[in-house]
């Protein structure tokens, strides 16, 4: 059964503001911060010429020169592409997996992002986690980039908002059931966006960046550790908590553990 036509064009509204409010908070990179990706890739360019035994000192400063566009605000999948092939060429691989990670956000299929990330890896095997019941309803969640996800539910939003307005005037039922279809996939769309603000946003992520990394059951080496094998170096797990210089880490297996600092990039 359908709304109430009071109803309905109440509650299209009330998401044609909330979609035009939040749309409205996007923000597109100025000239200057397009100056500054330039010049790191110019750099980037500049530093492939030099000696093999110069190239790490030289690729270390491109990638901070590409981290500085990036906590201007900017943020893009070719930026953090670029930033893991900086840190891999850097001798780095820890913080280029971590770049490369944030990478398949926005370029979830781009197949050279999961080659470099590979290579990255080097030998280490890293098992992946399980996949979320969410992500099977949500067949889509991993195909599709984070910006794809919000630009198609505003595009849905505002395309329901329209329907809405003109059934107000003209009250065709066929115009009514279309708002209506699209009322829902607006909804679809937007749990679907949520979901990866709160993995992403709300969610800290980190990357083991050692070898043979042994994580304890409590903050400190007199701790016993969690697993009877180290984890393997690229391993991604979730941050819970911090303490001094110790982390506390989810693992997918379901366990909890401490690592020190400095053995894991969080991204």
């Amino acid at each position: 059964m359908f709304l109430s036509g009071h109803k309905f064009n109440k509650l299209v509204i009330l998401f044609g503001i909330l979609f035009i409010l939040f749309i409205g908070c996007s923000r597109s990179p100025d000239e200057h911060w397009v100056q500054m990706f330039l010049e790191a890739q110019e750099a980037f360019e500049q530093a492939e010429k030099l000696p093999a035994a110069e190239q790490p000192k030289e690729f270390y400063r491109v990638a901070t020169m590409f981290q500085s566009v990036i906590d201007q605000g900017v943020e893009s999948g070719a930026i953090y592409y670029n930033l893991g092939n900086a840190w891999l060429r850097a001798e780095e691989p820890g913080r280029a997996i971590a770049a490369y990670y944030l990478a398949q956000r926005y370029l979830p299929l781009d197949p050279y992002i999961a080659s470099n990330k590979q290579i990255a890896l080097g030998n280490s095997v890293v098992s992946e986690p399980a996949t979320p019941i969410i992500e099977h309803i949500f067949f889509w969640q991993n195909s599709i980039g984070c910006r794809e996800k919000v630009i198609f539910s505003v595009l849905l939003a505002v395309t329901a908002f329209i329907s809405g307005i003109i059934y107000y005037f003209v009250r065709y039922r066929w115009l009514r059931c279309l708002a209506v279809i699209l009322l829902v996939f607006t909804l679809i769309a937007v749990c679907s966006t949520g979901y990866d603000w709160y993995r992403y946003e709300w969610t800290r992520h980190a990357v083991v960046a050692v070898e043979n990394a042994v994580p304890r059951k409590g903050n400190s080496e007199q701790y016993e550790p969690v697993f009877t094998t180290p984890v393997p170096f690229g391993t991604v797990i979730v941050i819970l908590d911090e303490r001094n210089d110790w982390t506390r880490l989810h693992f997918s297996s379901g366990q909890d553990g401490w690592l020190p600092k400095n053995q894991i990039i969080e991204f």
